[in-house]
Formats: C-alpha cells, sequence, structure tokens
C-alpha cells in the first residue's frame, strides 16, 4: 500500500515526499527522501525532525493503543496540514464499541457490541459468537467461539486487562465486505464497494485477501456512507468501512485512514487516486469529479497485514 501511495505521489511535480522507514524493510521505489529506523527513541527523533520540514503529514498507523490518534494529534499541535482524519474521529473510530453506539444513533445496523469483563452466558442461546479487542485493526486478535459455553470456559481465569479491553459480538452468516470512502466535512463519495476473504482456523478468524470493487455502487450503499459521515464529520481523505451483507448490510467498523483497497482504485478508475486527495484538500469535496467506474477488479492476497500476491480481470 505504501509503494503504491509513494508511486502515485511522485507522479504530482508539486508533492515531494519523505517517509520514515523500518530498517530492516526494503526501501520503496520513487522515494529520495527518507529516515530508516532503529528503535522507538530513533522514531520519535526523526519524526520531529521531520515535522518540522514538511507541509503536510499523510500518517499510515494503526488505532491500536491510539497510536494512529497520538500521530494525528502531534501533526495537528505542530501546525501542519493533516491529509487524514481528524483526531476527535479516529478516536471514536478506534473503539468498536463506540463505533457502535455512534452508528446506531445515526440509524444505521451495528452488531450489538458487549465488555467482555460484563458478558454473562445465556444458555438458551446457541449461536456462535466473536471476541476481540475493542481496538483491534483488522482481523488481529478475533477469536471465534461456537456458542456461550465455549467462550465462557475460555474467559474463565483472564487477566483483568484482558477482561477489560475485550468486547463480545454475535458471528453473523453473510458476504464480508468492505467500502472505500473519500470524506470531507460530513460528506462522503464512495469509490468502491469491496469483498473480504476470511478465513477461520484454529478458533481464529484470518483476513486472507480482499477483491477491490466486486460489485456495482447503489444507493443502498451510498446512503450508509452518507450516514457514517454525518455521524463523524470529522472523517477526512481515504476511509475504509467494513461490512456484512445479508439480508440487510451491517456496519461492523470504520478504518479512518488508509487501507489495502486503495491499491485496486487507480486501475478501478484509469486515473491516478492521489489526485483526489490534492482536489479534497485544496477545493473541498464538491471539485472532486469521479470519472466513469471500468469495472475492473483486483484480488489482493495478504498475510500478516501485507499484500503478497495481487491478480486481477474486468
Amino acid at each position: 500500500m505504501l509503494e503504491a501511495l509513494l508511486t502515485d505521489l511522485a507522479e504530482n511535480s508539486s508533492v515531494q515526499t519523505v517517509i520514515l522507514r523500518d530498517y530492516r524493510l526494503k526501501l520503496p521505489a520513487h522515494i529520495r527522501h527518507y529516515y530508516y529506523i532503529h528503535n522507538l527513541d530513533e522514531f520519535h527523533c526523526r519524526w520531529h525532525d521531520c515535522l518540522e520540514g514538511v507541509d503536510a503529514v499523510l500518517p499510515i498507523a494503526p488505532e491500536t493503543e491510539g497510536l494512529l490518534t497520538k500521530i494525528q494529534e502531534s501533526v495537528l499541535k505542530a501546525d501542519k496540514r493533516l491529509l487524514g482524519c481528524h483526531p476527535e474521529a479516529t478516536a471514536i473510530a478506534t473503539s468498536k464499541s463506540q463505533t457502535a453506539h455512534c452508528l446506531a444513533v445515526a440509524g444505521l445496523m451495528t452488531l450489538p457490541t458487549t465488555w467482555l469483563q460484563d458478558w454473562q452466558p445465556d444458555n438458551a442461546i446457541a449461536d456462535p459468537l466473536i471476541c476481540k479487542p475493542d481496538d483491534g485493526v483488522g482481523s488481529t486478535d478475533v477469536l471465534y467461539f461456537d456458542n456461550s459455553t465455549t467462550l465462557n470456559r475460555w474467559k474463565q481465569g483472564k487477566p483483568p486487562e484482558i477482561l477489560a479491553n475485550r468486547i463480545v459480538q454475535p458471528y453473523l452468516q453473510g458476504i464480508a465486505a468492505s467500502l472505500c470512502l473519500l470524506c470531507d466535512k460530513g460528506e462522503a463519495l464512495l469509490l468502491c464497494i469491496n469483498q473480504q476473504h476470511i478465513q477461520m482456523k484454529a478458533g481464529a478468524l484470518y483476513l486472507r485477501g480482499i477483491t477491490v470493487n466486486t460489485m456495482a455502487i447503489s444507493k443502498i450503499f451510498q446512503e450508509i456512507a452518507d450516514r457514517i459521515a454525518h455521524a463523524l464529520p470529522k472523517l477526512w481523505g481515504f476511509v475504509g468501512v467494513d461490512l456484512i451483507l445479508g439480508p440487510q448490510p451491517i456496519v461492523v467498523e470504520i478504518n479512518p485512514r488508509l487501507t489495502t483497497s486503495y491499491l485496486g482504485l487507480r486501475k478501478t478508475y484509469g486515473i491516478n487516486p492521489t489526485r483526489w486527495l490534492l482536489t479534497l484538500l485544496d477545493q473541498g469535496i464538491k471539485a472532486v469529479e469521479l470519472p466513469p467506474n471500468l469495472g475492473y477488479k483486483m484480488t489482493l492476497i495478504t498475510e500478516k497485514q501485507r499484500v503478497i500476491c495481487a491478480t486481477d480481470r474486468y
């Protein structure tokens, strides 16, 4: 995803980029200004040096433990332009329980959510359950249980920090999907609808891939996008939304950042998607023009949150 973004930014002659890179990773193409990072202290030092020398920052970081929110706050504190969601919106989207409450108030279908420490087994209900961190990213540490008895057995003896940070939700059958949005000041453009490929292994769920642009954009999905943007008006830029498609679409969570589906946008629309971001920054969402969707589909195979293979078709 980073390489695709840097490739797209490199085509804009008015943009020069600088990145912080883990020293163990290969340096992406199309990057001239960079710092290799060897430890956390070096990151903080280089981060503040870079903030002083740039006009704007596009953070790519996980929400876990408030990391993305803290980075966004530091960008604003340095009086730089933030090419991403405001930390107030990110703080809500980071918490799955807060997100569910916020979107339910907005009239969207969400998953019933209970804190693990408050959850009690109901032997009269034999439906499967999911237990996961409230601030987890993607499918990280998402556990599946056949019924409340097995979850209750797992819960016993868990330390307080586990009980306090995990939530319980019903496991629903349906198509795992996601939306890629472009947001600004309470409005949203729906860029594409994607299918997620989820695998269950040893009692855990894993994201094994995503197919970008799997179905035509319809009114019902644009209405979901509009309600999300209205409920969280400080979402800005590229935003992902995870759904379960059944009799009615159910919103699972919001990703207040660039997501994997970005890799398919260029071929979906035939243009450089960073043009939308720069237009959004300078002129607002009403100035963003989407060309016709070309019907292009790209399947991305992932492993440990990284894309390892891509195939495409029309």
